[in-house]
């Protein structure tokens, strides 16, 4: 696999999390993270938490990437995807479905890939299309 996969495959594992343990497994302790609602961390534990009482609220949680656009120069990686996450709750109520924008910002440290930043906000009322 060349990095690019590699990478693309780490934010698609992360898009596919349901904890925090898998959510950061990537993560360093110094990333930053912005969540989409209004809080931001430094490290894995802080989030870790962070997510798992998110996701102790729901069933399910199957995040879709419609886009994905990803630069790699040299050990640093760039990667801004798109996703349509449908979710339903514990009592099997489910939610509308919402579209959401994430950035990660990668390093390649001693031969592994690395999140350094990780970025997420909602994009109400869009269809996920990147004007090109």
């Amino acid at each position: 696999m060349n990095d690019k996969q590699i990478i693309e495959n780490i934010i698609q594992n992360i898009a596919a999390s349901f904890s925090g343990e898998q959510s950061t497994k990537d993560w360093t302790q110094e990333t930053i993270w912005f969540d989409a609602s209004p809080y931001a961390c430094v490290g894995k534990e802080k989030a870790s938490k962070v997510f798992d009482a998110a996701f102790g609220n729901l069933k399910s949680c199957e995040v879709t990437i419609l886009n994905m656009k990803t630069r790699v120069n040299g050990d640093s990686a760039l990667v801004c995807s798109v996703q349509k996450w449908d979710t339903v709750n514990k009592d099997g109520s489910e939610n509308s479905p919402f579209m959401m924008r994430q950035t990660n910002y990668l390093e390649k440290q001693y031969g592994e890939w690395k999140v350094l930043h990780e970025h997420t906000s909602m994009a109400a009322d869009w269809d996920g299309t990147i004007d090109e």
